[in-house]
């Protein structure tokens, strides 16, 4: 619940936190410390404001998605599924002798070349990452499963995902990824 400042037992200065607290509206928020959030109006000097801020559609929905989240450990289910579905693509990648992993954060994974070291920076990315994925994506996109079309960006699970179509978006992930490393 308390985003990726919770995740990694930090406390910062400020944090920005979207896409949930709307429960699907646009909507973002912002908090920190005291003296820093008292620099912004009323109290201070900085002027904040956007055409959706404090929209009361969209706090009362985040409101609601919060409340659920909370009732049904949202996050720790979402992120056991995404454990057992990674773990799943990496076991049939290594089986197939596939030179591919999955590396994952919580509901966030993220398809890519197989490295001894953990990817941190761009310069980290094995060469030849972007055709590779490109092929895939297509491959995937064939047979169902739509990745986003960069392989610099993330995939991410929902709730939405049951094991039955985890297992059929698997499948088709693997089919994929053997496919492109055929050309």
């Amino acid at each position: 619940m308390g985003g990726m400042a919770e995740v990694l037992n930090i406390r910062p200065d400020l944090v920005t936190y979207g896409k949930v607290i709307g429960g699907g509206f646009p909507v973002g928020a912002y908090g920190g410390r005291r003296d820093l959030m008292e620099m912004v109006a009323p109290s201070g000097p900085v002027y904040q404001a956007g055409t959706l801020s404090a929209n009361p559609v969209g706090m009362c929905a985040g409101l609601a998605t919060l409340q659920k989240i909370e009732r049904v450990n949202a996050f720790e289910l979402l992120a056991g599924r995404t454990e057992r579905f990674c773990a799943g693509l990496n076991a049939a990648f290594e089986h197939k002798g596939l030179p591919f992993q999955v590396t994952r954060t919580a509901s966030l994974f993220w398809l890519h070349a197989k490295s001894d070291k953990v990817i941190r920076r761009l310069e980290d990315i094995p060469a030849g990452h972007a055709e590779q994925f490109a092929r895939i994506f297509h491959a995937a996109l064939q047979r169902g499963v739509y990745f986003a079309p960069s392989g610099y960006e993330v995939s991410f699970l929902s709730l939405a995902h049951t094991d039955e179509l985890l297992e059929r978006a698997g499948t088709a992930i693997g089919e994929a990824v053997e496919e492109a490393t055929r050309v």
